[in-house]
């Protein structure tokens, strides 16, 4: 998408500025309730300025998705599964619950894109589906060095169940704590570790058991 006419300055300290004003905003009032005027203001930055970076709250967005996805890779590694189970349920979905944590608490209004069917066909919403997408295999690629080949042999998709298992339980905690049960994050973060790494363990000695038996 093309951007408007040079009107005002394009410096990265400005964008990044709108980027900020934006995110700050979306995770106390969400898409719809943020506007490209309070962005301006918050941002310091005239209403002409926001608007030649982005034509419209639908490229800022999108752009601000990408911008979230930069940090959220950079944010989700670790050596183990459990490192990395525990940064999604405690880090992303705990932080989420804390609106001042800004970071964090964007992951779950990304969410909100993919649950909020008005917006189907919406630039922002479009491209979220694009990076959660992407969320995924990259997920996939960290999770399944860790798995044992025995296990991959049998069910090459055994890795991408477990991804699929992990972002259900870090979306459940989020929605259980959003309605106001009692969540301890990091508890339920190493109980859901605990649970995974049996259930992977589990599967490994069945495969075991049944090469014995051949």
């Amino acid at each position: 998408m093309t951007r408007r006419s040079r009107t005002h300055q394009s410096t990265p300290s400005n964008e990044q500025a709108i980027l900020d004003a934006a995110l700050t905003l979306a995770v106390t009032a969400g898409y719809e309730g943020t506007t490209m005027a309070e962005v301006a203001r918050l941002s310091g930055l005239p209403v002409g300025s926001v608007y030649w970076h982005f034509n419209n709250k639908e490229q800022l967005f999108s752009e601000l998705i990408d911008y979230c996805f930069e940090t959220w890779k950079a944010d989700h590694t670790g050596p183990t599964n459990r490192d990395l189970l525990r940064r999604s349920i405690a880090g992303s979905a705990g932080g989420s619950v804390n609106p001042e944590n800004k970071a964090e608490a964007f992951w779950i209004l990304a969410l909100l894109f993919a649950l909020e069917k008005r917006l189907t066909g919406n630039l922002a919403r479009e491209r979220y589906l694009e990076v959660r997408k992407q969320m995924f295999e990259l997920m996939v690629e960290r999770v399944e060095p860790q798995i044992p080949d025995s296990v991959l042999a049998v069910d090459p998709e055994f890795g991408r169940k477990m991804v699929v298992l992990g972002r259900a339980l870090t979306d459940g905690f989020y929605i259980a704590a959003s309605s106001g049960d009692d969540i301890d994050f990091l508890e339920f973060a190493d109980l859901s570790a605990s649970a995974v790494e049996a259930l992977i363990a589990r599967r490994a000695a069945a495969v075991a058991a049944d090469e014995e038996k051949q």
